[in-house]
């Protein structure tokens, strides 16, 4: 493998949420509301789609396509900066200095007033999110405008997260007081809720957008694809594949855990993710019998890193964050067109996945550096020393050309 992914990782340490190994979410006393759990209709839900030789991989079948080059963006950055204001100003009114001098039932209601808090927000994250998409899938809203809105989920969910951090640090300054086993369970909890809005794709976008990360100077080229059954993400930084897939109908957290424990849910992660986890070392871990019930495994493989979020109340995969080193990734297909004195090789990767293209000279049959690449007449990058160039193709038919000098080479693909 390369060093592209450890160099992506290194740039989401400042960006994106640090690295722990995951419980369950849970909402607290909530569970009067899965005991009509029998009288609920039976949900369609998608399993990730089997690919050899690489991870199986959650796909969309999109309602809209769309593809931008997302750059900085002052009106997010504005709501950011309000949220967290209000953010700010919630905290000192629920959380102030005043623990370290009040008693322990005191203490005790101002931790479940800030996890309240916290939950309140979170719920609100979750339907901006939903709302978006689906508006997004209508034609109601710009893509830029979607992207906008889930990268301030993503800052939202970054303040958010600190919020919970703290209140264990202060708890944990308290000499002779100890945060509840229960409630501790429920901030772990809450965190996994946040870490779904806080995925690699719009982490990315959210340093592009804020001019500290890589796409500044030319914005992020991001593939968009949502429906009313969820979104998907994708985008290249150097040889790394990003891809960020939530599907909303994957997911009910109003039905009963599926499993009984642990080990019946990473059984799950294994028919799901074969290759993935007999290739990978898992990080995996839940409480059960939390009413949230989302599970998340993480594992490191030789071809990059996969992150899922696993319902159990349904037994499938709702969220998942896909990082994966290009070079390693068999292809699926390939097409050699010749003309103009260029041969233009294009490979193509399974499940809709990044693109290599390959530009030769047809007599010395020598690579051709800096050969423009363009889809649909809109251009897109160009070849490096080895004449390869790799992209994230459109979900819909397109026309790829190739020009080099004088020279033209194109390729309708479908």
């Amino acid at each position: 493998m390369t060093n592209a992914i450890p160099a992506l990782l290194a740039l989401l340490l400042v960006v994106s949420l640090p690295a722990m190994t995951v419980t369950a979410a849970a909402p607290g006393p909530a569970q009067e509301r899965i005991e009509e759990q029998h009288e609920l209709p039976l949900l369609q839900s998608v399993e990730p789609v089997p690919i050899q030789d690489t991870t199986n991989r959650l796909t969309l079948d999109p309602t809209r396509n769309d593809s931008v080059e997302y750059g900085q963006s002052l009106g997010t950055i504005l709501a950011q900066s309000d949220d967290d204001i209000r953010n700010e100003y919630e905290w000192v009114v629920l959380f102030d200095e005043e623990f370290e001098t009040v008693d322990d039932s005191e203490r005790d209601e101002m931790i479940n007033a800030s996890l309240e808090n916290v939950r309140d927000r979170t719920d609100k994250l979750e339907r901006r999110e939903r709302e978006a998409v689906r508006a997004h899938a209508a034609g109601e809203m710009s893509t830029n405008r979607l992207l906008q809105t889930l990268i301030r989920n993503y800052n939202d969910a970054n303040a958010l997260e600190q919020r919970i951090e703290e209140i264990m640090r202060r708890s944990d300054e308290v000499i002779g007081y100890s945060i509840d086993t229960d409630v501790q369970k429920d901030l772990r909890s809450d965190r996994e809720r946040l870490a779904v809005q806080q995925g690699t794709v719009r982490a990315l976008a959210a340093s592009t957008e804020q001019g500290t990360g890589t796409g500044t100077e030319d914005g992020l080229s991001i593939e968009v694809q949502t429906s009313d059954a969820g979104y998907r993400l994708q985008t290249m930084v150097d040889d790394t594949y990003v891809v960020e897939t939530t599907r909303f109908d994957n997911r009910d957290v109003d039905r009963l855990n599926k499993y009984e424990d642990q080990g019946e849910a990473f059984d799950r992660f294994e028919e799901l993710y074969p290759w993935a986890t007999e290739d990978g070392t898992e990080s995996f871990s839940n409480d059960n019998g939390d009413p949230w019930n989302l599970y998340r495994v993480e594992i490191p493989h030789s071809q990059g890193i996969l992150t899922s979020f696993l319902d159990s109340n349904l037994g499938q995969v709702f969220h998942e964050v896909q990082e994966l080193n290009v070079e390693t990734l068999p292809v699926s297909a390939s097409t050699t067109e010749t003309a103009d004195g260029l041969e233009l090789t294009h490979n193509e990767t399974s499940s809709d996945g990044p693109v290599r293209v390959q530009v030769n000279e047809t007599e010395s049959d020598a690579p051709v550096e800096s050969a423009t690449i363009s889809v649909d007449g809109a251009e897109i990058g160009e070849t490096d020393e080895n004449g390869v160039f790799w992209y994230v193709p459109p979900s819909e038919s397109y026309e790829l050309e190739v020009e080099s000098g004088s020279s033209t080479v194109s390729l309708d693909v479908s």
